[in-house]
């Protein structure tokens, strides 16, 4: 059986071109020139459907990685050292191939064409694979269906990485992405006006840890952002809730954008004005483009699967994790490989699906020791990774937690404390308990009328009430 034989699929020859290859390579040998743009489009070990030409392929780039003059004589020393000349024919066949064509006119073409043979190649491969798994008893649907998306998504992903540009097609959209901005924003607006101003919008591809410890605010935080992004300016969010049910972040949500204390919302004991306040929030929020997902039992696969879909569909400007320790890891021991590996993979999510993930995190208890003025990158548990991974790491700080001062009760700070494409700042804000919102610290809204909400307003005169929404 002939070697162009000797490959098939259930019986049927895989898709390729043998005289397409020759060419090329032939081509390749007649001008050594056309050598740099075939670098650039064949990434693949497979993309030549012959081994012996994927062997004159390595010859090749040995000889280029080597500033060695490419001909018949130096590609045949080259395939000699590797003990591989014999099994491509001999000298005879690499001066065969230089023989087959004219010149090398075709190469580009030729590139193209072989590249979507080897793609159609990959994609029977894969599929055999994903039926051996599916028949395996062993298996589970959503491990077969991780690992399909995967493998598919993988295949996609490397037809766009193999498209060289000139720098000409980067140029035009940038301009027109600075022409378009809002407020002098390239990036997604968090409404913190300080972070915004330092980081110009949170820029696409960036990883960002956000992290303090239980109870400083490090979710309220994450929602703020959220809210302000899809309601304020529009922005696709999703939202991943590992800890907080749907619920629970509706409420607070809802409360938020109300101006309305959660407490008050729990009992039922609204007056007239807050009831009224809440159902006005509610069609800017229905509106908004927030999408909220609260399954605790979320793996780094499950949530890239979703992600990706939510992306394909033109639906997702930033995403947001609450929380990394949280989440399901693979078959690792070591906890801090596995974290590593889930920070890992939120980042190269962020740069695939080109948006800015932010993903929240636990700090260690070395935080509360006496003496500790403020939390440092090494406080971040299971460190080392996540520190490395993250382009920005903020720190949520309220010094009511600690000191538990009434003068205290409304300070918070977000420390930046890592920024790879900027400097690091501290940035005061405000934060409302009862409504579990930040805002800027010079920003008095949040706290107007506070007085009202903790005590009832006197406007309809009958003080509290129980909340009947029906009425409205």
């Amino acid at each position: 059986m002939s070697e162009e034989n000797s490959k098939s699929f259930d019986g049927r020859q895989m898709p390729a071109d043998i005289e397409a290859e020759r060419c090329l390579l032939g081509g390749i040998l007649r001008d050594p020139e056309v050598m740099g743009i075939a670098v650039m489009a064949i990434t693949d070990d497979d993309f030549f459907y012959l081994e012996r030409h994927q062997l004159v392929w390595n010859a090749l780039c040995s000889l280029n990685k080597a500033v060695t003059p490419i001909d018949p004589v130096t590609l045949s020393a080259e395939l000699t050292k590797m003990g591989k000349l014999d099994i491509v024919g001999g000298r005879e066949y690499i001066f065969e191939l230089m023989e087959s064509v004219a010149s090398s006119a075709n190469v580009p073409w030729q590139l193209e064409h072989l590249r979507n043979k080897a793609v159609l190649r990959k994609l029977i491969r894969t599929s055999s694979e994903i039926i051996r798994k599916s028949m395996d008893p062993a298996s589970t649907p959503d491990n077969v269906l991780q690992d399909a998306e995967r493998d598919i998504f993988a295949i996609a992903d490397n037809q766009v990485r193999n498209t060289l540009k000139s720098i000409d097609n980067f140029v035009a959209p940038l301009l027109e992405r600075l022409n378009n901005r809002k407020d002098g924003m390239t990036g997604v607006p968090t409404g913190i006006t300080e972070l915004d101003e330092l980081t110009n919008g949170l820029q696409n591809s960036d990883l960002i840890i956000l992290a303090a410890r239980p109870g400083v605010g490090k979710t309220s935080f994450a929602l703020t952002v959220a809210a302000n992004a899809a309601i304020r300016y529009g922005k696709n969010v999703a939202f991943f809730s590992l800890e907080m049910d749907g619920m629970q972040l509706a409420q607070r949500l809802l409360c938020s954008q109300a101006q309305v204390d959660q407490s008050r919302l729990r009992n039922g004991k609204l007056n007239h004005d807050e009831m009224k306040k809440l159902i006005a929030a509610v069609t800017p929020i229905n509106q908004a483009p927030l999408f909220v997902d609260d399954n605790a039992d979320l793996g780094i696969m499950e949530l890239m699967s979703k992600a990706r879909q939510l992306k394909h569909k033109g639906h997702l400007d930033l995403l947001i994790i609450d929380y990394l320790q949280l989440m399901k890891t693979g078959k690792e021991e070591n906890r801090a490989v596995a974290i590593g590996a889930i920070s890992r993979g939120l980042k190269i999510l962020a740069k695939e699906l080109s948006i800015p993930v932010i993903a929240l995190a636990q700090l260690s208890r070395k935080v509360e020791e006496k003496g500790r003025e403020r939390p440092q990158l090494s406080d971040l548990r299971e460190s080392g990774s996540i520190e490395q991974d993250a382009d920005m790491v903020w720190f949520v700080e309220r010094e009511f937690v600690q000191t538990h001062k009434d003068e205290d009760r409304y300070k918070a700070r977000l420390i930046v404390a890592k920024h790879r494409n900027g400097s690091v700042k501290d940035i005061d804000m405000s934060f409302v308990p009862e409504y579990t919102t930040f805002y800027d610290a010079t920003d008095q809204q949040g706290m107007e009328g506070d007085e009202d909400y903790q005590y009832g307003s006197d406007d309809d005169g009958g003080g509290p009430q129980v909340a009947d929404f029906g009425s409205f």
